[in-house]
């Protein structure tokens, strides 16, 4: 057509997240072209820009969206914080190769009100000690793969550990987690707590790879003062 606006030919998929949390989507796209620039937009009667890049390797931000272009490996992580449902709706990731040539694939965002669990938790530790999370999920995402993402200024998740199995016990380093289905229950510990272990998020990773944030674990660590002398 006159704008050289083609669709990937990909199934316009759903993206579940929920009220207070946030979501990062993955899009895979195979042209290799220097300098492409993404538009990630909303449709209802028009498509506005949400926010653009044409950066590489590296996040941009601009209010509750950000987004990062691995453009060696043409890949789009669109991170979407502070959830609510009036986020829902369809939306378009538009990757612009020239002025004659876009190509773009859809999504819609499900935002939900979820009751079973917090939006956000706090607890405290001692420094050097060890501090215990629990964290609910939707009965929807019993199968799903369960993570604990530590934040680390503004990157939301610096380093991630995930549980593939219910009920058998995964060991990363100074992270334990255990994934309880029966009841919708993902529990776990922090071990060797300091200052950097403020603020972890408890989520679930969908089969196409989009990662749904839906606790934030929030940590006071107590005697630093003491334990650094």
């Amino acid at each position: 057509n006159d704008l050289g606006l083609c669709s990937t030919g990909q199934q316009i998929r759903t993206v579940r997240g929920y009220s207070g949390g946030n979501v990062i989507i993955n899009y895979k796209y195979e042209i290799q072209e220097e300098n492409p620039v993404i538009d990630v937009c909303k449709t209802a009667d028009q498509c506005f820009t949400v926010i653009n890049t044409n950066r590489r390797a590296e996040w941009k931000h601009d209010r509750r969206f950000s987004v990062y272009n691995d453009r060696s490996a043409g890949l789009l992580l669109l991170f979407i914080r502070d959830l609510n449902e009036t986020d829902s709706g369809e939306y378009k990731i538009i990757v612009k190769v020239s002025e004659d040539y876009s190509f773009f694939s859809e999504f819609n965002l499900d935002i939900k009100k979820e009751d079973c669990c917090v939006k956000s938790i706090s607890l405290s530790a001692s420094a050097g000690g060890s501090v215990n999370i629990s964290c609910k999920y939707p009965q929807s995402h019993i199968h799903d793969v369960k993570f604990l993402c530590w934040r680390s200024g503004a990157v939301l998740c610096a380093k991630e550990t995930s549980v593939k199995e219910s009920r058998r016990w995964r060991d990363e380093g100074k992270i334990r987690l255990y994934d309880d289905r029966e009841q919708q229950l993902l529990t776990g510990s922090i071990s060797h707590v300091t200052e950097e272990d403020s603020e972890y998020w408890c989520g679930v990773q969908s089969d196409q790879g989009h990662k749904i944030f839906i606790t934030r674990v929030l940590i006071n660590v107590t005697g630093t003062d003491d334990f650094s002398q």
